[in-house]
């Protein structure tokens, strides 16, 4: 797994894909690591060179005792230039969309597309911290396999079978590399402490598509709508047979939206581009 520095900070990343294919930034949420999108990131490579790093705090990156979210758009945005991209798409989950939106926000330029599944424009902290204090539950001694089976009831749809949660848990289980300690979840718990997007969200240049899971408990689909209101000519789609989970609810739906979403409004551009001349003649 090859690594940068930036900013004074490690970031390791995945690639897949083609080399000469269009970049596509791929984020990974709350407390994971870019090894467990590998199943909707090699979907992802057959249109895109995908490059999906560990965020800071998580994974093989850097975990720094104090960082914030803006520390996390610049990551992204200092990735995309090191690797020699004047811009890329980003598509982000959970967690990952508040970095791509914050990304996005940073440097408009940068960002050729962006897609935000299962977002929130604002918290007092992450979403699955929220719901554990209106719980009384304390995650930071957890395990994994505590916290997802404490979460069941706001991840999922009741679409999705239960040994299809088992063969999904399964699979982000056996690609996670590094168990964070109660102390490295804090800090990460603390960079998204008061973090808000709205005053941003209304700068964002790029082709933007929200995607929300009807059933998601954590960021349901009223949070992603308002995300899409503050993105000048953002595109809302509701998953109706996802909650949470969406990305491995329904990632085949996902892909096909994400590949004609940033890849057919490419072409018309491209082709819009071609005609011009012509409609001056």
């Amino acid at each position: 797994m090859p690594e940068l520095q930036i900013d004074g900070n490690t970031i390791h990343y995945e690639e897949h894909g083609e080399a000469g294919s269009p970049p596509l930034v791929l984020v990974h949420g709350l407390y994971g690591e870019a090894a467990g999108l590998a199943p909707i990131a090699q979907r992802l490579a057959r249109r895109f060179r995908v490059i999906a790093p560990d965020a800071l705090g998580h994974g093989l990156s850097s975990h720094p005792a104090e960082f914030g979210i803006e520390d996390q758009g610049r990551a992204l945005t200092g990735l995309i230039a090191a690797l020699g991209y004047d811009k890329a798409a980003i598509l982000g989950i959970s967690m990952g969309s508040y970095l791509a939106a914050q990304a996005a926000i940073l440097e408009p330029a940068r960002i050729s597309g962006l897609v935000l599944v299962v977002p929130k424009t604002h918290g007092l902290t992450s979403s699955i911290a929220t719901y554990a204090a209106r719980k009384g539950v304390d995650l930071t001694t957890a395990t994994p396999e505590e916290t997802t089976a404490f979460l069941a009831e706001v991840l999922w749809s009741p679409h999705t079978s239960q040994e299809r949660r088992d063969e999904i848990l399964a699979a982000q289980l056996a690609a996670q590399r590094v168990v964070l300690t109660p102390e490295e979840r804090a800090a990460i718990d603390r960079s998204l402490r008061g973090f808000d997007l709205r005053p941003g969200l209304a700068t964002i240049t790029a082709p933007t598509l929200v995607v929300s899971g009807r059933a998601d408990g954590l960021n349901p689909p009223e949070a992603g709508q308002e995300v899409a209101r503050a993105i000048p000519g953002a595109r809302f789609e509701v998953y109706e047979h996802s909650g949470h989970q969406l990305a491995s609810e329904e990632p085949d739906r996902l892909v096909e939206d994400v590949e004609e979403f940033l890849q057919g409004r490419a072409v018309r551009e491209a082709r819009e581009t071609a005609e011009e001349p012509a409609e001056h003649q």
